[in-house]
């Protein structure tokens, strides 16, 4: 994904995109799916993949789930 972050760690890829980061679940080649064949294809692959966000670049779809940003206060 162009103009976007890629953090690589032992665990997880994480992506950043548009300020926002998500833990990158799986990519599958776009032509390996026929997203023409179902009207709702998305809610079906995040259904099955366990993920809340498609993305499609480079011919590819990622499948990720967002990381929440939380609001805290440290406790001393």
């Amino acid at each position: 994904m162009s103009n976007n972050r890629e953090i690589n760690n032992p665990f997880s890829r994480i992506i950043k995109v548009q300020g926002r980061m998500f833990q990158l679940k799986r990519t599958l080649p776009e032509n390996q799916i026929n997203i023409n064949k179902y009207e709702d294809w998305p809610t079906i692959l995040k259904e099955y993949y366990h993920v809340d966000t498609i993305f499609r670049a480079d011919n590819q779809l990622w499948l990720c789930s967002e990381i929440k940003t939380i609001s805290y206060e440290e406790i001393k």
